[in-house]
């Protein structure tokens, strides 16, 4: 709530303080090069929306604030969509509502209709995508009423789009094909642009959901036969590839691999890298059950290609359809290989995306408190005119103004903190999530894999059940710690001291993770003492036994040997440690976790280690009033130790 307080006054704020500027000026009052000078920002803000989300913040703040110097509202109302755009594109919907709306006011100020009906009509899609599905419907039909009063037809086709995606995205679908038909019927005798090609692509699209393929394919053919110009190759290839694709789910796959070809070759010939990946994507599906080995070599050409033109998404895409290929043909090793990579670089995507969508928003931020500052230094400004003509009665009211900014800057500042320490919260939890819950449910989907897969006795059965269990116990306890944990990083960790065996606890780890060390035939050597009690809290000693005993099985070789002690020292005090014979770790590397953290690293059969776990060891061990350090030389194994008081 607080945060949509802080949009609502800032809009609010921006709105009043555009109210009390008395000189707007007019298009023809503004010097050419200016006007060039913000559309040329505009342009290069739409050209770095998708890929340096930074650079297309700047050009769009560079063009609000020329705007905004020399009072042309258009100017401004455009950056503003610009600002709108760049948020609605990394999922920050509620600041882009926000920005449309302040485009909107803008617009409605200079009188540029059209631009305004094209403004309302983006609202709606935006309040749409909120959730906000009624007042998204009202903004929409104030655009079509406008687009209405002008007789505009491209206007008007917009609008019937818009109000189909909205009905779409509601799940409306009978609602939305009316609309995009009426669209259609607008724009029979009107030349092909790209809203053409993109209504054709609504109407393809909205028939498949239906189920109705036939008709999505006789409008993917109008796209292909409509698109044949050398205005519209990349359109003319997609929907080549589209066309494909719904043949292939009818089952005429002589159609179909014909349409992927010529997209193949049309895609060659034009030097479109990523069309060309795609078309042999969509080949690889389509031979893989006449030619497995065709289909291979398909996708490896694609990846080949998604690789060297630097698309992740392509490539994750290629990888999961080579890892079912590879199932397909019993390639078990290298279907699980391929899912991997492809596991990888949608974390990567997500990872990136997450970046991006905080950094959007935290620019954003500064725009918008820019934005008040220089509506402030006006409104200061006016104030002094003021009064010099009446006194002492408007340096009060400057005054109680002022107040108010003060009052409203500190709460904005408060709520950007929170903010912060919120998204820091919910990041850890999700690479806790991702780190520790991964090997026990891999775990289980490598022995259900294998039960699926495999013809297996009733005694093999068994087993594999059982070590599904004690990998549904371990997911089970992590799962109660994390929650633990998720809440002690909101209300802070409390230590739950009591006295327990710290040997059994041990026991059940090494238990808990005989599957690993089965796999590298490791020996575990557990020198606890049974008869040894501790007193601190048993959930903390349990997750860091267990993330220790995990990173020494992951950094092991094969055959290698891990020890387990407890010694009891002098003062009473218990020294615990995990010895293990792995690779070691650098002086760097050290010195870098007693700091903060250590880097990204990889297993001995390539494991992936975050140093998430070991990070909350030693909160952890902190919070018992402990300390954990490593003794270590690479090459020649690492020790762990800690102790808790």
């Amino acid at each position: 709530m607080k945060t949509y307080s802080f949009y609502l006054f800032l809009m609010a704020f921006c709105c009043m303080a555009c109210g009390y500027t008395t000189k707007r000026k007019a298009e023809q009052e503004i010097p050419g090069k200016v006007i060039q000078k913000i559309r040329s920002d505009q342009q290069k803000s739409h050209f770095y929306l998708k890929t340096r989300p930074d650079s297309a913040l700047h050009f769009a703040r560079e063009g609000l604030l020329i705007a905004k110097k020399w009072s042309y509202l258009p100017g401004e109302a455009r950056m503003l969509c610009s600002l709108a755009a760049i948020n609605e594109e990394y999922s920050n919907y509620a600041l882009a509502i926000v920005y449309q709306k302040q485009a909107i006011l803008l617009f409605n100020k200079s009188g540029y209709r059209k631009e305004l009906a094209g403004a309302y009509l983006q609202l709606g899609l935006l309040q749409a995508k909120q959730g906000e599905i009624n007042p998204g419907l009202e903004a929409m039909r104030s655009g079509l009423r406008l687009y209405t009063l002008m007789a505009d037809t491209t206007g008007l086709i917009k609008s019937y789009m818009s109000l189909g995606e909205v009905y779409e995205l509601n799940h409306q679908l009978g609602q939305a094909t009316k609309f995009y038909v009426q669209a259609e019927q607008l724009n029979k005798d009107k030349p092909v642009t790209d809203d053409y090609f993109n209504l054709l692509n609504h109407l393809g699209k909205l028939h498949t959901k239906k189920g109705d393929h036939q008709q999505a394919l006789a409008y993917y053919k109008i796209g292909v036969a409509k698109s044949d110009d050398p205005n519209f190759n990349k359109y003319h290839v997609r929907f080549l590839q589209k066309t494909g694709k719904v043949l292939d789910s009818l089952g005429r796959k002589r159609e179909a691999l014909d349409y992927h070809r010529k997209g193949l070759e049309k895609a060659r010939n034009l030097n479109l890298r990523e069309e060309e990946a795609r078309s042999l994507l969509n080949l690889a599906k389509s031979v893989k059950e006449e030619d497995a080995q065709e289909s291979v070599l398909h996708l490896k050409n694609a990846l080949s290609i998604a690789r060297s033109i630097g698309n992740k998404q392509l490539s994750a895409e290629i990888y999961r359809s080579l890892s079912d290929l590879y199932k397909q043909q019993s390639r078990y090793s290298e279907a699980l290989n391929s899912l991997e990579e492809h596991h990888r670089l949608i974390d990567s995507l997500v990872n990136a995306d997450k970046a991006n969508r905080l950094s959007v928003l935290q620019s954003s931020y500064k725009i918008a408190e820019s934005r008040i500052r220089i509506e402030d230094l006006e409104m200061v400004n006016q104030e002094r005119t003021y009064e010099r003509n009446i006194g002492i009665g408007v340096a009060v009211a400057a005054l109680l103004i002022l107040l108010i900014l003060w009052f409203y800057f500190y709460k904005i500042n408060q709520l950007n903190r929170r903010l912060e320490e919120s998204n820091m919260v919910k990041d850890k939890l999700f690479s806790i999530i991702g780190h520790d819950l991964r090997n026990p449910i891999g775990g289980i989907t490598q022995l259900l894999a294998v039960m699926d897969e495999e013809k297996l006795n009733q005694e093999d059965l068994q087993q594999m059940i059982s070590a599904m269990r004690k990998q549904g116990d371990i997911t089970l306890e992590i799962l109660n710690a994390l929650l633990n944990w998720g809440e002690a990083q909101i209300k802070g960790i409390h230590v739950k001291a009591s006295a327990f065996n710290p040997e059994s606890v041990v026991r059940k780890n090494i238990e808990a993770l005989q599957k690993q060390v089965e796999d590298k035939e490791l020996l575990i050597i557990n020198l606890v003492p049974v008869t040894l009690s501790i007193t601190a809290d048993p959930n903390h000693f349990d997750f860091i036994i267990r993330n220790l005993v995990s990173n020494a099985i992951k950094f092991s070789p094969v055959q290698g040997k891990i020890e387990v002690k407890a010694d009891v020292e002098n003062t009473g005090r218990v020294l615990f440690s995990v010895k293990d014979e792995g690779k070691g770790i650098s002086k760097e590397q050290q010195d870098l976790f007693l700091k903060s953290n250590m880097d990204i690293s990889y297993g001995t059969r390539g494991e992936k280690g975050t140093g998430i776990g070991l990070m909350l060891c030693k909160e952890f061990v902190k919070s018992n009033q402990g300390k954990i350090w490593i003794e270590s030389e690479p090459g020649k194994g690492s020790t762990f130790c800690f102790y808790l008081n």
